[in-house]
């Protein structure tokens, strides 16, 4: 009776890779060194890891290449897929590792990954064998001993509740029903924010055409600086600050001074230039007096 519960039991063999489960779905605190974190693990996320995924990652005992020299392998990585449970992994276990978990010593796996802002994992660095994981997994050697109960640890999970009550689901929600509802939520945000922009743009342009009223002795192109205001403000600001403001000459009151006695009784500038004869002297005064002799002859 022993030997067929062994030989029941004993399900892994170095020789052929197994799916095993590495991570549900869900938020999890984590440690980073000394610091707390939160881990967001969603189809983003499972997606990325994927993606940078490059076998093989190192399965080890209890994170011992983590914190030791000790780089034992009880498996290796060979790849990564999504199913409805979470993220699993496709391990070729070691010979000892193997006999580790058919003996039942360490059951389940604990992955090791940096973090981007938003928590989610940017990719999969290592894992572990151990007996205290971080999620609530299926164990690796998923094979109960004859009589005993099949359980799945994932079933009515605590935080896949909270998640679906965030988007106003019942706790009976499937994970599809969450999926549905985060898809929904999402495409309402992207619309607040789109309706968000439009409303800043157009604040913003009317902001500018209230700093062109403002300086118009200054701006000659209104729409040309109300176009740059809103591309970028700051500049606008700085330009319209650097920029001086004509100073008008002033009107000075005061009679013509009386043209020299070698030109007899000329009444203003104009009858002095035809009183003038032809030569140098003629065209200097022409250069230097030409709009006022141009306003005179206009007057005429």
């Amino acid at each position: 009776m022993k030997s067929e519960q062994k030989q029941i039991e004993k399900v892994l063999t170095p020789d052929e890779p197994v799916w095993c489960q590495l991570a549900p779905y869900g938020s999890y605190d984590g440690r980073s060194g000394e610091k707390t974190v939160t881990q967001l693990l969603d189809k983003q996320a499972f997606e990325r890891l994927i993606s940078a995924f490059e076998p093989e990652v190192l399965v080890d005992y209890e994170h011992r290449a983590e914190n030791t020299d000790d780089t034992e392998a009880a498996g290796w990585i060979q790849g990564l897929r999504i199913t409805p449970d979470g993220l699993e992994a496709l391990i070729r276990w070691t010979d000892k590792g193997a006999d580790v978990i058919n003996a039942r010593r360490l059951r389940y796996l604990s992955p090791v990954w940096p973090l981007d802002d938003d928590g989610r994992p940017l990719s999969l660095t290592s894992c572990a064998l151990t007996n205290t994981p971080n999620f609530k997994l299926r164990p690796v050697l998923n094979k109960s001993a004859p009589g005993s109960e099949t359980k799945n640890p994932n079933k009515g999970d605590d935080k896949m509740k909270e998640i679906a009550a965030l988007f106003g689901l019942p706790e009976t929600a499937t994970e599809a029903e969450i999926l549905e509802a985060a898809k929904a939520a999402k495409a309402v945000a992207a619309e607040l924010e789109s309706r968000l922009a439009e409303l800043e743009a157009a604040a913003l342009n009317t902001e500018a055409e209230a700093v062109a009223e403002e300086n118009e002795e200054k701006i000659e192109n209104k729409q040309k600086f109300i176009e740059l205001y809103v591309a970028n403000k700051k500049f606008a600001l700085e330009m319209l600050a650097n920029i001086k403001v004509p100073v008008a000459e002033p009107v000075a009151n005061k009679r013509e001074a009386k043209p020299p006695a070698a030109w007899g009784t000329v009444q203003n500038k104009l009858e002095q230039y035809r009183a003038m004869p032809p030569g140098k002297e003629k065209d200097a005064f022409l250069a230097l007096n030409k709009d006022e002799l141009l306003r005179l002859e206009r007057q005429q």
